[in-house]
């Protein structure tokens, strides 16, 4: 922003008003751009983008991105708000590849930050309104603009933040759905989660959540379980509802051994147990949560028999 705004004082300095039919389209653009005419100065960097000689300049780019991104901040979140930012980011993106000199390179990875910013953003509003791709496509993008800005740039916890969104917003729509959701979404919600559990296996939200998903699936098997079905389909449910809990199990227990007095775990342990009729273990944490739930219940027991 300082480099943009002493250049263009530097331009309009320098320059005697005699000379100004002799000015070439990128400086015309920074004194239309010093009346706030932003129409004018994008009209008149487009056409030096196109052109052979200015096209090949470094700050042709960097004033187009410059133009271009004022305008995306004037209409962001409107119709064409994003098509603006593209442009600003290309321009920016070829500034970068032009400055041999380096003149312009750091406030070209500024804007770019600031673009991609913007970028996450929209991913995040993207998976507010179940729109998947859409805040996969920009989720990745964000990511490539920001590898290029800061090359040693480490996403693992921005990309344990954003696949634990995306798989709770997932998770809505899942249990929301009927019983004839397609499988592919639960496997995506699943994909998810050992995404996360690949990055940081001690995650206790994916650990808790990977089985609660698991355990949920055999529960509504359960439940649209037709007691008038023949015998061997109710026995291939029942295997299927058991290998449910079976995958669950080793992550709950795993949460648990990151929060032992989470409540939330202890009840899931206890369902998991009693699904896989596993009665001592199912006795085991359900006084676990009862003396969770009521820490001085024993105490009191005993005083009452003084």
């Amino acid at each position: 922003m300082m480099r943009f705004l002493k250049y263009l004082m530097a331009v309009m300095m320098l320059i005697p008003l005699s000379s100004l039919a002799q000015l070439d389209p990128v400086n015309l653009a920074l004194m239309a751009y010093q009346k706030k005419d932003l129409a004018k100065a994008k009209e008149l960097l487009d056409k030096s983008a196109a052109d052979s000689t200015y096209g090949a300049q470094a700050r042709t780019w960097y004033f187009r991105g410059y133009i271009y991104k004022d305008l995306y901040k004037e209409e962001r979140g409107k119709k064409g708000g994003s098509e603006l930012r593209d442009v600003s980011l290309t321009s920016f993106l070829k500034s970068l590849e032009l400055d041999q000199k380096q003149e312009f390179t750091k406030d070209s990875k500024q804007s770019i930050r600031f673009l991609a910013s913007t970028i996450y953003n929209d991913a995040a509003l993207a998976l507010d309104s179940n729109d998947f791709d859409q805040a996969d496509q920009n989720y990745k993008r964000y990511k490539e603009l920001t590898s290029i800005t800061d090359p040693e740039m480490d996403f693992r916890a921005r990309d344990v933040e954003f696949k634990l969104y995306m798989a709770s917003k997932y998770s809505i729509v899942f249990d929301d759905s009927t019983k004839d959701t397609p499988e592919s979404l639960s496997d995506r919600i699943i994909e998810l989660y050992l995404d996360v559990l690949s990055i940081d296996s001690s995650n206790v939200s994916a650990n808790y959540n990977l089985a609660i998903h698991y355990y949920n699936q055999g529960v509504q098997m359960i439940e649209g379980m037709d007691q008038e079905d023949d015998f061997e389909k109710l026995f291939e449910t029942q295997e299927l509802v058991l290998e449910l809990f079976r995958k669950a199990l080793p992550y709950m227990l795993k949460a648990y051994e990151l929060e032992p007095n989470r409540k939330a775990t202890l009840q899931g342990l206890t369902g998991i147990y009693y699904g896989l009729s596993n009665i001592e273990k199912t006795e085991e944490f359900k006084k676990k949560l009862e003396l969770l739930e009521n820490p001085d219940g024993n105490k009191e027991g005993n005083d009452s028999n003084e």
